[in-house]
């Protein structure tokens, strides 16, 4: 169930700030605009991350960093690798969570504080980013519309009241003009009082519980209907639709793909469609390639064989793109595959399926591969192509050497990260044994230390997977083999294609990359029958709406929220 925050900024003063009066904000009389707070305050940090050519300008502010990411500001200021929260992308400020699609948390620092957590970026990664959002209140004029006795009896208490002061008010004026008896005014007010009195009790019998019209008309003026304030969100919702479930079992040019194996086998036929006439490949050379690997045909002799055909093809654009002109490669000997082992021995790239000393064996180490190994192999080979000077001029960007290099550079940051967070951990380890009068700790007391540092342990472990991932091959198919951009990615992970290699009826594939919670990212295939179109259909246009909505939804909140402190 989500939370709505509604706590007030409270910050420290600060005597180079002022503070705002309506909004409860601190604004600097200079520096630059803080990422995070979108206020001009003192922002430390420069980020070493780079998004092309360019290095991240990104600041915040120490108080930012201290509430909202657990990180101290002399820390941030000492380190020469610091990568900010936006490019290691657990960044939750509001702009940043929009485009992520989850609502804004608002101000969280003391909840996360009073429920135990040091940040608010570490409560939302125990809790959940749903959890935590920031909504207006909303104040109601008045209650519910009472029961009948009830709403008699309250009014009845007002004519009481407004009577008996009525009553007092004449009292007194005849007393001060000296034109009355007291006693007359006495009897008034008592008979007045004695009057209302009466209504009450009426009112309380059940003869006669049906109040009189001036009365009933009172109470409809005193309490009012409350407003509607919920229906706008009501309209917004849509009816949910849920994704179709599909069949492990993807079939390609009448080849049954192995479900392990599809993902694979997808990327080199989608590389061949791309760079057909570049490669000068014939039509059903790379369909024949699968299914001699899939359909039981890969015992053929090596002369004959489509897939070593295809190895040496791709070989020898490699070997003549780096100046190799004068090697000589045949299907009939193993000069082909040493060729192999040495692009595996420069490539950046390392496989542990292929170690250096594999491709010492000699062919006969190729011919005990299994049809998945052999697959590996040639998506490797299509990968390396991909930096030859004929295939990058197909290519409108260069994104796999900026991927590379970005993944790299993240690699170095979060090895350095880790180094700091072990000397950081055996500190507090030593602080805590002096604490405590230098007696070792206990196995319980150790724990509650280093669960202190769990969540910058996951953070670490996170980049370093993102990295590892970056500078896979894997990884890169979809910017490189591919070049093709997904029909659409829902919040489940679900990642959908239209694939130029994939023909089938409907011709849409979904790409499940799992939860991300595994050390090696695990990826699923999955193609739809016929049938199960119409609910395709609905469900794409129903995951684009709904990103629309929420869209649309931020945008109304924000303009709520600046006209009310306005």
């Amino acid at each position: 169930m989500a939370v709505v925050s509604n706590e007030q900024n409270l910050q420290a003063p600060n005597p180079d700030v002022t503070v705002a009066a309506e909004t409860g904000t601190e604004e600097s009389t200079g520096g630059k605009t803080c990422h995070q707070c979108r206020q001009k305050r003192p922002v430390i940090g420069s980020c070493v991350a780079k998004k092309g050519n360019t290095t991240c300008l990104l600041q915040f502010c120490p108080s930012c960093l201290r509430n909202r990411y657990g990180e101290k500001a002399e820390e941030v200021v000492a380190k020469t690798d610091w990568v900010c929260p936006k490019c290691r992308g657990n960044c939750n400020c509001s702009i940043c969570r929009k485009k992520n699609g989850y609502r804004p948390t608002g101000i969280l620092a003391h909840t996360a504080k009073a429920t135990g957590f040091s940040s608010v970026s570490e409560l939302l990664k125990t809790e959940g980013h749903d959890k935590y959002f920031y909504q207006r209140k909303v104040k109601l004029e008045d209650a519910a519309p009472l029961e009948l006795g009830q709403e008699n009896a309250t009014e009845q208490t007002i004519v009481e009241v407004k009577k008996s002061k009525n009553a007092k008010r004449k009292e007194l004026k005849d007393m001060n003009n000296g034109g009355g008896d007291d006693q007359a005014a006495v009897e008034t007010s008592s008979r007045k009082r004695i009057k209302a009195s009466d209504a009450v009790q009426e009112t309380d019998g059940a003869e006669k519980a049906v109040p009189e019209r001036k009365n009933k008309k009172t109470a409809a003026a005193k309490i009012k209907k409350p407003k509607p304030v919920l229906k706008k969100k009501e309209e917004y919702q849509l009816e949910e639709i849920m994704p179709p479930q599909g069949t492990g079992l993807i079939t390609v040019s009448r080849i049954e793909l192995p479900p392990d194996d599809a993902g694979d086998a997808l990327q080199f036929l989608e590389f061949c469609s791309a760079f057909e006439k570049a490669l000068d490949l014939r039509k059903g050379q790379a369909e024949s390639v699968i299914r001699e690997m899939f359909a039981g045909r890969n015992t053929r002799r090596q002369q004959h064989s489509t897939l070593t055909q295809m190895i040496i093809q791709i070989l020898t654009l490699i070997l003549k793109d780096r100046g190799q002109t004068s090697v000589c490669m045949s299907a009939t000997d193993s000069s082909w595959f040493t060729a192999v082992g040495i692009c595996f021995l420069e490539s950046e790239v390392k496989y542990d399926d292929f170690p250096p000393e594999f491709f010492k064996k000699g062919i006969a180490a190729y011919e005990e591969l299994d049809s998945s190994k052999r697959l590996k192999l040639l998506n490797f080979l299509c990968d390396e192509a991909l930096g030859t000077s004929l295939l990058r001029d197909c290519i409108d960007d260069v994104e796999t050497t900026e991927r590379k290099k970005e993944g790299k550079e993240m690699l170095n940051a979060a090895k350095e990260k880790e180094k700091q967070l072990k000397q950081k951990l055996e500190d507090e380890l030593a602080k805590a044994v002096a604490e405590n009068n230098g007696v070792p700790l206990t196995t319980e007391e150790r724990d509650a230390v280093e669960s202190q540092m769990n969540d910058d342990a996951e953070e670490v472990r996170s980049e370093m997977l993102s990295a590892m991932e970056m500078l896979s091959t894997k990884s890169q198919k979809c910017n490189d083999a591919l070049r093709t951009k997904p029909l659409e990615v829902d919040d489940n992970g679900l990642v959908f294609w239209k694939l130029n290699c994939y023909n089938e009826e409907p011709n849409i594939l979904v790409q499940d990359l799992g939860s991300g919670s595994d050390e090696i990212p695990q990826e699923k295939w999955s193609a739809f029958s016929p049938e199960q179109k119409p609910q395709l259909e609905k469900y794409i246009p129903f995951v684009r709406m709904k990103r629309r909505q929420a869209k649309q939804i931020s945008k109304q909140n924000s303009k709520q929220n600046a006209s009310t402190s306005t």
